[in-house]
């Protein structure tokens, strides 16, 4: 909950702006078993549900986890339920996403919810600048997320990024990296999608000459390779329950035994994770370890969906265009229809799918402006690709609909790409800003590593 301060109070901050008294979003419980618990919504972004790590924890064993989602919009909030068992009810009708304004009720498990306006409460501090590395953005939402991570990038503190696919999370790692104390050492990116479970050990922790046919020679590992360094282990959430065991092991120890090996090796690196899911409705599904979640997540952030930021398509469009031309003699510029176009599109690819889509326009494009028509037209992001023109399967629960939209997603994006590249991996990898092997086993999963590509295949 959210401290009250005296009226005119401010908090200064180097880098930052102040803390400022204004109308913010303020959550009561007003009725079941966690009644007169209250929330002011401080941050721009906050969830609700049953485990602790929640903005708002509620005691109500008929409410998940992690329940819903809330977005600072003003005065009011854009509510987003995130997949959880009982639902999330506005009256008789069960909601997915809505905005609520003052005076608005609404009911998870047992527990009924007001919202209403607190005039007493502070904003968190937002950042003067409009990026922080590779991100982009001049957002309220970005603003603070970029004040955060000015504020942890010096000191020596795990991370968790939560985010969509294509939000920018390798980024904050890595600019997380050259902001701290270690940037002069190795980052090394532990793709957990991409290690095979027979030859995990011996990746991750490295091998002693002779420890099993094939072991010719030493070889260090991972943890070993990025001493003194940053770790960035991207989709932790996909980590089996063995290999979840060894990395708990190695964080709590600090230490690691080569396979074939007998003397502890220390180790001293800075561990950043990264998921497109939510780590604690995998804990309470059971797949996921509740003490390695606290081992990585000592400061959990989560980047904003694109659809839920689309003030900042025109900056991202600027600063992408400037990434994009730098071989051309004259900068590329985006017409105002061309940025207007783009800001109602829902981006499910997110930043990725739009850098994705200038760059298809400026290839297109006759001269530098990039035009309305130049990115509206076929191989759009995934919409020109003949799956889309069958309706979505939302049957079912929320998350096995979203598991659903997203390998739809992945396929439909895939397949565009290779066709793209008419089917060089190597020019794919670098398109799409996938690490090869990864973009390999993406291919793999969908179905579609080997096929015979070329510009007029059909999907």
């Amino acid at each position: 909950m959210t401290d009250h301060a005296s009226r005119g109070e401010t908090e200064v901050n180097t880098g930052l702006r102040p803390r400022t008294l204004v109308a913010i979003p303020r959550l009561t419980a007003i009725a079941g078993p966690a009644k007169g618990r209250a929330f002011a919504m401080a941050n721009a972004l906050a969830t609700v549900g049953r485990h602790p790590t929640n903005d708002m924890v509620l005691d109500d064993p008929r409410v998940s986890g992690v329940h819903l989602q809330l977005q600072r919009v003003d005065d009011h909030i854009r509510l987003r339920d995130a997949g959880s068992t009982n639902g999330t009810w506005l009256g008789q009708h069960r909601v997915m996403e809505i905005e609520l304004g003052a005076g608005a009720e609404f009911t998870v498990g047992s527990t009924t919810l007001q919202l209403d306006v607190d005039d007493a409460a502070t904003t968190s501090p937002v950042s003067v600048h409009d990026s922080f590395g590779m991100l982009v953005g001049r957002s309220t939402v970005m603003r603070e997320l970029f004040a955060t991570l000015e504020r942890i990038a010096p000191k020596d503190i795990g991370l968790l990024i939560q985010g969509e696919t294509g939000t920018g999370k390798e980024e904050v790692a890595r600019a997380i990296h050259l902001k701290s104390l270690r940037a002069n050492k190795p980052f090394i990116v532990i793709d957990a999608t991409a290690i095979p479970e027979t030859l995990a050990d011996s990746l991750l922790f490295g091998h002693e000459k002779g420890a099993f046919t094939g072991a010719a020679e030493r070889r260090v590992g991972f943890f070993e390779a990025a001493d003194g360094g940053t770790i960035f282990l991207d989709e932790i959430g996909e980590l089996s329950a063995p290999l979840q065991a060894k990395f708990l092991r190695v964080l709590e120890r600090h230490e690691l035994t080569r396979v074939g090996g007998q003397v502890p090796i220390k180790v001293n690196v800075r561990v950043v994770a990264a998921t497109h899911r939510d780590l604690r409705h995998e804990i309470e599904a059971g797949r996921f370890r509740e003490d390695l979640y606290y081992r990585l997540a000592p400061v959990r952030i989560l980047l904003p969906a694109l659809r839920d930021r689309p003030d900042d398509i025109p900056v991202l469009c600027e600063r992408l265009l400037s990434y994009i031309g730098d071989a051309r003699s004259s900068p590329l510029v985006i017409d105002a229809s061309a940025v207007q176009f783009l800001s109602s599109q829902p981006w499910p690819g997110n930043v990725r799918e739009l850098r994705n889509v200038l760059a298809r326009a400026a290839a297109l494009a006759t001269d530098n402006v990039i035009r309305r028509a130049d990115v509206a037209g076929e191989g759009f992001g995934f919409r020109g690709m003949r799956e889309e023109r069958t309706p979505l399967d939302l049957s079912g629960t929320f998350g096995s609909a979203k598991e659903r939209a997203i390998e739809r997603f992945e396929s439909a994006y895939l397949a565009a790409l290779m066709k793209r590249c008419a089917g060089n991996l190597s020019m794919a990898s670098r398109e799409a800003d996938l690490a090869r092997h990864h973009l390999r086993e993406l291919l793999r999963k969908r179905g579609l590593y080997g096929i015979p590509w070329d510009r007029e295949s059909d999907v």
